[in-house]
């Protein structure tokens, strides 16, 4: 350990960073319950309704890369605390937004989240040991989902005593104290000098996003505009022709935003496979999920009681990602992630054949989110070790790039679907087919992984 690490402890740099990730998580699910509720309130409906699940996993896409970049240059603790701030503030901003287009730029803003955790881990990684690293990987996961849990559950019990506004405050005062707390932490490491010299890829930031913003409205509105219209088509060749760019231009640079090479690591890939799957699935079917349960070609729910169905899949996310590490060092983490990907599936599976009660739903939705428990703790602890302690921001950024793009990309298509379908109930039976189409490619990527073990297996 060293001389820095000894000077702030694991447990209080843990106590800060767990709070932030508590809300972090809280905004990733409070929204859920809210949907119907958002919906009558601006008269949206279902496809405007999943841009508030596209839009936030792009802007963390987009954010991701470039935040563990500003990290490694200017210090991992000094960028946590600014973006920090700007999840705060996109919290207020979807509170107070008086109308849907503010409340959707609030919800993209706060996509931004999706950096912490990288952040996070390279800060810990460089006061730390590799075994507290690995602690604090598998604490921060499960704080994350204990918030995605705690979401959930706030907004679903305020929504029943009508206090919409309280549950949409609550994230805005948290993240607060969270950046109260890290402001304790002192000043943070100093980035080593050629990190700090090293430029950022703005080329390479501009290309990306412009072709994920592209390619993901092509997608999303190809339902309704026609897979064939002009506009879809362009969008998808614009997106296609940024994408290339981008990987053109990441190969030639000597610093770039994204190491396009490190994508297709052997003992990478298959992590990165599995983790975007179970990310489609579950974070992507946000919508479809509360959707179905309070609309009438569903179960026909009332608003208030879609939190207690989706409320055993958070429980789950939670408990089985703290235990991922204890798991991960009994039976290997290559094999946590394989028995995720299997829950996944056959809760995906399970789903497409039983979806007629609520028993049902809330049953197997318990069962798919477990599995993203495991993957989310084995997952990140796979990435982070399998690289030099000064590439865990970047690796980690790769990864929640990843599995953000996984959420985007599977909220889009399930838009699609279900726009293609004119809604109704064969609209959710093609979207449950697609979700198990996509959680059984998740279970082969974890076959692969468990046959190629990494070094920490």
């Amino acid at each position: 350990m060293t001389a820095t690490a000894a000077a702030a402890p694991l447990r209080r740099t843990l106590g800060a960073l767990l709070v932030v990730e508590l809300f972090s998580g809280f905004q990733q699910s409070y929204f859920t319950p809210l949907f119907d509720t958002v919906g009558h309130r601006f008269h949206v409906g279902v496809a405007a309704l999943a841009w508030t699940v596209t839009g936030p996993a792009l802007g963390g896409a987009v954010a991701t890369p470039l935040l563990t970049a500003l990290g490694d240059r200017h210090g991992h603790l000094r960028v946590l605390r600014w973006t920090v701030a700007v999840v705060a503030a996109s919290a207020a901003l979807i509170a107070a937004a008086p109308g849907y287009r503010l409340l959707l730029a609030g919800r993209v803003l706060q996509g931004v989240l999706a950096g912490l955790l990288p952040l996070m881990f390279g800060l810990v990684r460089t006061r730390h040991t590799v075994e507290e690293t690995r602690r604090a990987i598998a604490y921060l996961s499960g704080g994350l989902l204990l918030g995605v849990l705690t979401g959930s559950t706030t907004a679903t019990l305020l929504l029943q005593v009508g206090s919409v506004t309280a549950a949409l405050w609550i994230p805005a005062a948290g993240t607060l104290v969270g950046l109260g707390l890290l402001r304790s932490l002192g000043p943070g490491a100093a980035p080593a000098e050629s990190a700090r010299t090293a430029g950022l890829d703005w080329r390479g930031a501009a290309l990306l996003a412009g072709g994920l913003v592209a390619t993901l409205l092509a997608v999303h509105e190809g339902g309704a505009w026609g897979w064939a219209a002009p506009p879809t088509l362009a969008c998808a060749l614009i997106g296609a022709g940024l994408l290339a760019a981008w990987v053109v231009a990441a190969r030639r640079s000597a610093a770039p935003l994204i190491e396009v090479g490190r994508l297709f690591r052997p003992r990478l890939l298959p992590v990165f496979a599995v983790a975007c799957c179970v990310h489609f699935v579950v974070i992507g079917g946000q919508v479809p999920f509360s959707s179905y349960l309070t609309r009438p070609e569903g179960l026909g729910l009332p608003a208030a009681s879609a939190g207690p169905v989706l409320l055993p899949a958070f429980c789950g996310m939670a408990v089985f990602s703290v235990l991922s590490s204890r798991f991960g060092r009994a039976i290997g983490y290559g094999r946590v992630t394989l028995l995720g990907a299997a829950l996944l599936a056959a809760g995906s599976a399970g789903l497409l054949l039983r979806h007629g009660s609520a028993v049902d739903f809330a049953v197997l939705l318990g069962c798919s989110g477990s599995g993203m428990g495991l993957i989310a703790g084995a997952g990140r602890i796979l990435v982070v070790d399998s690289v030099r302690a000064e590439e865990t921001a970047a690796a980690e950024g790769l990864f929640e790039l990843l599995v953000g793009l996984g959420a985007a990309v599977g909220s889009a298509i399930f838009a699609a679907v279900l726009a293609a379908h004119g809604g109704g109930h064969r609209g959710y039976q093609a979207v449950w087919t697609t979700g198990t189409a996509v959680a059984l490619l998740g279970l082969g990527a974890a076959v692969l992984l468990v046959r190629r073990p990494t070094p920490v297996d």
